[in-house]
């Protein structure tokens, strides 16, 4: 498929800002307004000195109170000092609301990573970001069709399901990480945006076969998948069904480094 590795800039961001290119530089005017807006209070903490702003982070559950994720953390240059103490800060923050996990993406291209282990975060994977610039083009070479699986929308119900399916497909040493329960782990799972949808492919034997993640914008086209045991060998149809119904735009997606079978079918 016509896929390349990219990578994002900046200090942290989501999935969805990740596949977007990740962060912009400190954009101090833009984030000392969002910092003062009530909308803000109690997710967006801001340090500085001497009537400057250096360094804001935001920060807040991801799918459920358990589990919070540090969406964007930006820094005045030569301010890097000042991670260990906004991550100390907002780890009790986020225990007196009730959060067991933090969650933080960082880029290989920033130093966050060390301040972070210092302040007790621990590599949980590490991703590769795929892209192409033809959804159209990375269907047809796909050479495989579709429209045999049958696709319906993911309700609440499934998540005991699909978090036996994760239980499954996931080495031990993540799994530790991500929750041992299905609330847990619902609670900390990453979706593509409010305006994202949902799929699941059912197996015969009444298991999940897959789950599908899509977004679309008019440049853009992001998705993301994660597929049981069973059904490995239909991820090329599992991947061919994420690239469905868009226009002809770049498509993005992340891959685990514990999912070489997908990267090597995005690349080949």
């Amino acid at each position: 498929m016509q896929f390349r590795a990219s990578a994002g800039l900046g200090d942290t961001c989501t999935l969805v800002n990740a596949l977007r290119g990740g962060p912009s530089r400190f954009p101090t005017a833009k984030y000392a307004t969002i910092a003062l807006s009530p909308r803000a209070w109690q997710s967006c903490w801001v340090e500085s000195q001497r009537g400057k702003i250096n360094s804001v982070l935001r920060a807040g559950p991801r799918s459920g109170k358990q589990a919070w994720e540090i969406s964007e953390l930006y820094l005045r240059n030569s301010k890097s000092s000042l991670i260990l103490d906004l991550l100390e800060q907002i780890a009790v923050q986020a225990g007196g609301a009730g959060a067991y996990r933090i969650f933080i993406r960082i880029p290989v291209s920033s130093n966050a990573s060390d301040f972070a282990q210092k302040a007790g975060f621990s590599t949980i994977y590490r991703e590769t970001i795929y892209q192409t610039t033809s959804t159209h083009s990375a269907a047809t070479k796909l050479g495989i069709s579709d429209d045999f699986l049958k696709l319906r929308p993911r309700y609440q119900s499934d998540d005991g399901n699909l978090f036996r399916m994760h239980n499954v497909v996931t080495p031990m040493a993540i799994r530790i990480k991500t929750g041992q329960t299905s609330e847990d782990w619902a609670a900390g799972m990453e979706r593509l945006g409010p305006k994202s949808s949902e799929w699941i492919l059912d197996l015969p034997t009444g298991e999940i076969g897959a789950l599908i993640q899509r977004s679309t914008t008019r440049t853009q086209h992001m998705f993301n998948v994660n597929w049981a045991t069973n059904a490995g060998g239909q991820l090329g149809g599992i991947v061919a069904a994420a690239l469905k119904e868009t226009d002809d735009v770049s498509a993005v997606t992340a891959v685990p480094d514990y999912k070489q079978a997908l990267a090597h079918l995005l690349v080949n």
